[in-house]
């Protein structure tokens, strides 16, 4: 079955939920008089620490509002890739969703700073900002889209894996046919390290691996594992060229369409939740990385220098297009 048959069967299951919940709930208008089921689909697997924020996230959903709201989990893709999903959530026809950052940046561009490579200096520093001024633009800009922001969480650090070398250095990702998220920005780093940059739905990525479609990918130790890429990978590097964000997503109308103690409730819970998720991510890097070197994975540290310098130029290719200078220097300058 072709890969459209395969969308348009998963839109048309999504519209149903929706159109389901509507019913059960009596109107999205009115959500207090009946219990309404918050469907909160992802692209990993079941176990990863998507699966445990969303999980959590369900938990406290219900708990916070006596029942009033229940969240439903939806792990590997089930309802679709997460620009689909990101789709119907601003369509209303799917009300949530726990994804990395990167597919944002085609609904609200300026989210692209967060994969600016080596911009931050750690989560740390990262997270004081989006619970300030930088998350504050990126949620208005995402409202504007239909898209309200409820919490933004660890997503680990991205590196490189491929079937055919170690990386030691940007030149060795010479032409390598390497997956990244459908985010230009991450497109643009790998093109600037010298590789051959695809864009791809991470559900998608195993079986490219598998059939040598592709050479390699980058992502997170946290995602790269759950996904047992070490299965069709034997070279890992840690460049840690980007650091990526989790972030807790609803339909902005819906959110807004709540009693304020439901708005109240669902805001506390995702807060609650992802900071769950962010802790067990953070715990799990480490000992993964163990995994998979376990597994026969080959693991190189580089030294960072050199791909600093030839990630540089990515930064002055987007500020002022994708992303405003001042957000750009908000983020350099602070401390």
């Amino acid at each position: 079955m072709s890969t459209s048959v395969n969308r348009l069967r998963r839109r048309l299951l999504g519209a149903a939920f929706g159109l389901l919940a509507v019913v059960a709930t009596g109107a999205v208008a009115a959500p207090a008089a009946a219990q309404m089921t918050i469907r909160i689909p992802h692209c990993c697997a079941a176990g990863s620490h998507f699966d445990v924020g969303a999980k959590r996230f369900a938990e406290l959903l219900a708990e916070k509002t006596g029942g009033k709201l229940k969240g439903e989990v939806f792990p590997g893709g089930q309802l679709g890739q997460e620009t689909e999903v990101i789709q119907n959530v601003q369509m209303g026809s799917i009300e949530a969703t726990f994804i990395g950052h990167d597919p944002l940046a085609q609904f609200a561009p300026e989210t692209s700073l967060l994969s600016q490579p080596y911009l931050f200096r750690d989560h740390e520093q990262a997270f004081a900002l989006l619970k300030g001024d930088l998350g504050k633009s990126f949620g208005e800009g995402l409202r504007k889209k239909g898209l309200r922001v409820l919490a933004w969480g660890d997503n680990g650090a991205r590196v490189y894996t491929n079937s055919k070398r170690p990386i030691t250095m940007p030149e060795d990702l010479k032409g390598l046919k390497l997956r990244s998220p459908q985010n230009p920005v991450n497109l643009a780093v790998t093109s600037a390290f010298g590789g051959i940059p695809v864009a791809m739905p991470y559900g998608e990525v195993y079986t490219a691996l598998q059939q040598g479609t592709i050479d390699g990918q980058e992502n997170a130790v946290i995602n790269i594992y759950p996904a047992r890429l070490y299965e069709v990978q034997k070279h890992m590097a840690m460049t840690n060229h980007l650091l990526s964000f989790t972030v807790l997503v609803m339909n902005d109308r819906l959110f807004s369409s709540l009693p304020a103690e439901q708005q109240k409730a669902v805001q506390e819970a995702a807060t609650e939740a992802v900071d769950h998720q962010s802790r067990h991510a953070a715990q799990q890097a480490e000992e993964l990385t163990r995994k998979m070197e376990a597994q026969g994975v080959q693991v190189t540290r580089p030294d960072l220098a050199p791909f600093r310098e030839a990630a540089l130029p990515v930064h002055q290719q987007y500020i002022g297009k994708s992303f405003s200078k001042d957000l750009y220097e908000m983020v350099r300058n602070a401390k």
